[in-house]
C-alpha cells in the first residue's frame, strides 16, 4: 500500500511549554520565597506573609502544571510502519514501532482541563495478543489530529 508519509512532532511545543512552566515556577515560588526570607521588611514580603493564601494558590497552580505534564511526542506513518513515541523527558523509552497489518484500532481522548491529547493504539502482537498503548501529545492541533486519523483509518481500511 502506498501512502503519503506523515511526520508530526510536538517537541518544539513541549520545549516552549516546559520553559514557560520553569519561568512560572521561578516567578511564583522561588522569588517570593527569597523575598520573604531575605527582605522581611519590604512591602512585598509583608503583603505575601499577611496574605498567605496567595502563596498557597500559586503552589497549587504549580502542582497542577506538574501533574498535567508536558510530553515530547512524535508520530511517523509511512507505507510500511507506524512509529510513535511519547515521553516527558524527551527520550525514546515509550516507543512503538508496528507494521500496518498489526494495527487493530485507535482513538483519541481529550480532557477539558488538559493541554494533552491521548492517542490509544490497539495492535496485535505475533502471538495474537491484543495490546493497547497510550501516547500523550502536548498541544496537538485539530489539523494534526485529522492527519493522524486519516492515515490510520486508511491503514485500517486496507487491513480489512
Amino acid at each position: 500500500m502506498s501512502m503519503k508519509k506523515i511526520l508530526i512532532d510536538t517537541s518544539s511545543k513541549a520545549k516552549s511549554l516546559n520553559l514557560f512552566i520553569l519561568v512560572f515556577f521561578l516567578f511564583t515560588i522561588i522569588i517570593p520565597f527569597v523575598i520573604i526570607n531575605f527582605l522581611k521588611n519590604s512591602l512585598v514580603a509583608v503583603f505575601l506573609t499577611s496574605n498567605s493564601y496567595i502563596i498557597l494558590l500559586l503552589i497549587l497552580i504549580n502542582i497542577i502544571f506538574l501533574f498535567l505534564g508536558c510530553y515530547y511526542s512524535q508520530i511517523k506513518i509511512d507505507s510500511y510502519i507506524v512509529n510513535i513515541y511519547s515521553s516527558r523527558f524527551n527520550n525514546k523509552n515509550n516507543l512503538l514501532d508496528i507494521k500496518h497489518d498489526m494495527l487493530n484500532s485507535f482513538y483519541f481522548k481529550k480532557s477539558f482541563f488538559s493541554w494533552n491529547t491521548i492517542l490509544y493504539i490497539n495492535y496485535v502482537k505475533k502471538n495474537n495478543i491484543n495490546i493497547t498503548r497510550k501516547f500523550f501529545f502536548t498541544f496537538l492541533s485539530l489539523i494534526e489530529r485529522d492527519k493522524i486519523t486519516n492515515s490510520l483509518n486508511k491503514i485500517l481500511k486496507y487491513n480489512e
